[in-house]
């Protein structure tokens, strides 16, 4: 899919939001898995009352309640996925092809029954996520601080939206996430 056509998909999915809620989810030791902090990372300037810009790693429980408080219209969530494509395809999925294509194997929970959850929760809540099939999730030998010199062990301890751990994407995801950013801010602008 084109990023044009994407970005047209995304505008379709969200014509009626309100507030939305893009939630990053992904294990950063494992390579392309860390897709989703990394693109939340780089939006975390634009959260305010009408976005909720918020880096979940691997357990989107553990944030449910600044979400159900936030009361989105919309959330969209961005995490790989095992969409039969080569590395670098970017799919937008509706809650019944989340159980197939999203992994678990790095989450506390499987996403989909966070879904029901919080759809339980928070009336009309719309979900879809935006999946990326990755190239690599080997995990790494050596693990740096993210940013190190950036910020303080204490500042990556405290702020669950910081990745702990330096990502290092593949160069085809991190040119997709890197696309993906540029899709998401002016999906903000339209919405």
């Amino acid at each position: 899919m084109k990023m044009k056509e994407f970005l047209d998909k995304l505008l379709t999915e969200t014509r009626d939001a309100t507030k939305v809620a893009f939630i990053g989810i992904g294990e950063e030791k494992l390579t392309d898995d860390g897709v989703g902090p990394y693109i939340i990372y780089n939006l975390l300037q634009y959260n305010n009352d009408k976005f909720l810009i918020m880096n979940c790693g691997i357990d989107i429980m553990a944030r449910m309640d600044e979400i159900i408080n936030f009361k989105p219209s919309h959330m969209i969530l961005i995490d790989t996925c095992t969409y039969n494509g080569p590395p670098g395809t970017v799919v937008i999925l509706k809650r019944k092809d989340i159980s197939e294509l999203v992994p678990i194997s790095s989450h506390t929970i499987p996403v989909q029954i966070v879904i029901d959850l919080l759809q339980e929760k928070i009336t009309n809540l719309q979900t879809i996520m935006i999946g990326i099939v990755p190239e690599s999730l080997a995990g790494f030998n050596e693990l740096q601080l993210f940013e190190r010199g950036k910020y303080t062990f204490d500042e990556l301890n405290d702020n669950p939206n910081l990745p702990f751990f330096e990502i290092k994407l593949t160069d085809i995801i991190k040119n997709v996430a890197d696309h993906l950013i540029n899709i998401i801010k002016e999906l903000m602008e339209k919405i």
